[in-house]
């Protein structure tokens, strides 16, 4: 055998330890590769199961909310009308639209004097309804 057959050889040998090392270490790579993928599939499904449980969250608060909604409109209809039936009822006593008047005669200040004269009420009344107005302030 030559030397050249001979450094043939030699050079088929290296190149073949050269690419069993480049497998060996593509190997390891793949391992750690699938390793980490591995990893970010668990990752994964633990985000998932996170948003499916806060999307069944946000339909249930969505879901009450809706109630909640309702629930108010309803209170504020049953509002409305009781204040409609009360304003009919002060229209329909005439004695209750003169409290009505005194009290807002009192609110703008109005002394006894003229709430006596105004709305044609004793003394006692209109002194009562002057002292529970500065108590309420």
């Amino acid at each position: 055998m030559s030397t050249f057959q001979l450094a043939g050889i030699a050079a088929l040998v290296g190149l073949a330890l050269l690419n069993l090392a480049g497998l060996a270490w593509a190997r390891r790579r793949l391992a750690d590769l699938e390793r980490k993928d591995d990893a970010h599939k668990v990752v994964l499904k633990a985000a998932q199961k996170q948003n499916d449980a806060l999307k069944r969250e946000l339909a249930e608060v969505r879901s009450g909310a809706l109630g909640v909604g309702k629930r108010v409109k309803e209170l504020e209809e049953a509002i409305q009308l009781l204040q409609a039936r009360q304003d009919e009822v002060v229209q329909q006593d005439p004695e209750a639209r003169l409290y009505t008047r005194a009290m807002k005669m009192v609110e703008l200040g109005a002394d006894v004097e003229e709430i006596m004269r105004e709305c044609e009420l004793p003394r006692a009344e209109a002194q009562l309804l002057v002292t529970l107005h500065q108590r309420g302030e």
